[in-house]
């Protein structure tokens, strides 16, 4: 069913420029998606789209579009803008319920969880996630004190893997060594100080790794939890490298061992 939308006070289009704000978007349950291919990733996952805008259909949308349960809104430029705060948005976006996974009930047989700690800046969050995806990891932990996995610029980041593989939200250190005793998973964490050179090290069939901060790392709690301190060897003169290469770095090491 498609419907047209024109007036920048509509009350949909205020409720959607909301999801902008965090609070919002707990108190909606809902999140902001852009774009062509992450629309298309949301459409054919699990996940529950409320509903749609587009300013122009996508080539062979069209059908969908009209037999669709879910509202589609054909709206005026001047509104996607309103709704995405960007002055060239994406030509389609979606209103999609939050996702509330829950780790205690997760247990793989096998492979790698990659954990975030204390990652605050929203791009370097969504593009670790497109990594941990692109690299065959089997879920991401965000704990406690992460970036908002729904930010849109962590959305917009992901680029669609937010729809591929388990996302666990809000976990505390207590529930990440629980967990990991439960399901018999290896707790490794990166560190300067008394860790070892991860490419000499067997990796485990069932490892938890975790990355933190630039400025931070590791938190002081999480690390005294950790089996495993590993660091990546460097040869230059840098003294760190930014989270997102650590972290393709380090997945793709571990891909070599599966």
């Amino acid at each position: 069913m498609i419907q047209t939308i024109t007036s920048l006070h509509n009350d949909l289009v205020k409720r959607a420029a909301s999801l902008k704000v965090k609070k919002y978007r707990q108190r909606e349950g809902l999140f902001l998606l852009e774009g062509k291919r992450a629309v298309e990733e949301a459409l054919a996952s699990d996940w529950k789209i409320q509903c749609l805008f587009y300013t122009q259909l996508p080539e062979g949308w069209e059908e969908q579009a009209e037999t669709s349960r879910v509202p589609w809104y054909q709206v005026s430029l001047p509104v996607l803008q309103k709704i995405t705060a960007t002055e060239d948005p994406q030509r389609v976006a979606a209103l999609v319920e939050l996702h509330r996974d829950n780790l205690e009930s997760f247990a793989p047989e096998k492979g790698l969880v990659l954990v975030l700690d204390q990652i605050r800046d929203p791009g370097n969050l969504g593009t670790l996630i497109r990594t941990a995806d692109a690299l065959g990891a089997v879920a991401v932990v965000l704990m406690e004190n992460t970036a908002d996995l729904y930010n849109p610029k962590v959305v917009r980041s992901t680029m669609g893997s937010l729809f591929h593989l388990p996302i666990f939200t809000g976990v505390s250190v207590e529930a990440l060594a629980a967990w990991c005793r439960k399901r018999q998973f290896a707790l490794w964490a990166t560190a300067l100080e008394g860790a070892e050179d991860v490419t000499k090290l067997q990796w485990p069939d069932k490892v938890a790794l975790v990355l933190g901060s630039e400025a931070e790392g590791v938190s002081g709690e999480l690390l005294a939890k950790a089996d495993q301190k590993v660091k990546i060897p460097m040869d230059g003169h840098a003294e760190s490298l930014n989270v997102a290469i650590a972290g393709g770095i380090l997945l793709f090491e571990s891909s070599l061992h599966r």
